[in-house]
């Protein structure tokens, strides 16, 4: 068990030799990633390959994985924000953080909107097969609304917003 702290209030944690898991389909993907250098957008040769390879309103869990490695690959974003995206998650700014309070998963809720969004939406991957663009775009403005962090320097919502303008081209 792994003991660590936030803000001075002690964390536990088991690990894997404690609970064997095995790695989701993301993960084992995401594994064999490597970033490119960063960059802002992609050229009209990269999009017209992607476009014959993914339609951003119809695509399989298969394709949404394999287009956020290639975006990962091509440096549009990082494996952490990809990982991000598609499992729903938003980030936080820890330093506001009390454990001792009960916020639910982000700082900027009250009790009336308390739950565990992480869990709730559980992989928004998958979502891409069914609602397509909206649903990664719906989560972007919800995030970008709830979050406690600066959405115009934070790393994550700007390779979000490269990622919603691959997939409106797509």
């Amino acid at each position: 068990m792994t003991i660590t702290s936030v803000n001075g209030f002690p964390v536990y944690a088991v690990t894997s030799k404690e609970v064997p898991c095995e790695p989701s389909y993301f993960q084992k993907h995401a594994l064999t990633w490597v970033e490119g250098a960063k960059k802002y957008q992609l050229s009209q040769e990269e999009i017209e390959d992607l476009k014959k390879r993914y339609h951003s309103n119809n695509m399989s869990e298969e394709e949404t994985v394999a287009l956020f490695g290639e975006l990962v690959e091509a440096g549009i974003m990082s494996t952490s924000t990809a990982r991000d995206i598609y499992c729903g998650a938003i980030p936080i700014d820890t330093s506001n953080y009390d454990p001792s309070k009960n916020h639910g998963v982000l700082t900027k809720c009250d009790d009336s909107s308390d739950f565990g969004l992480s869990g709730a939406f559980g992989g928004l991957g998958a979502m891409l097969g069914v609602s397509g663009m909206d649903a990664y775009r719906n989560m972007y403005e919800y995030a970008r609304r709830t979050t406690d962090v600066d959405v115009d320097s934070s790393r994550y919502f700007q390779e979000y917003r490269q990622f919603l303008d691959v997939l409106e081209k797509l």
